[in-house]
């Protein structure tokens, strides 16, 4: 599976969630990381975790 072209946390507000494709341990791995480094780059905090090939993204502050 190839990378999404964009992530969702931009316009996502305080308590959304959003979702990404995870096929592999990879891709999550590689997702999670990008939304850490959007979140201290933009003073915002999120949550990831994958169940089921699905990566949820919640930000929480």
């Amino acid at each position: 599976m190839s990378r999404p072209m964009f992530y969702p946390m931009g316009t996502m507000a305080i308590g959304e969630s959003a979702t990404m494709p995870a096929a592999n341990k990879g891709d999550a791995k590689r997702t999670s990381r990008n939304v850490s480094q959007y979140g201290i780059r933009n003073g915002k905090a999120f949550k990831c975790r994958t169940v089921g090939g699905v990566t949820f993204i919640t930000r929480w502050l």
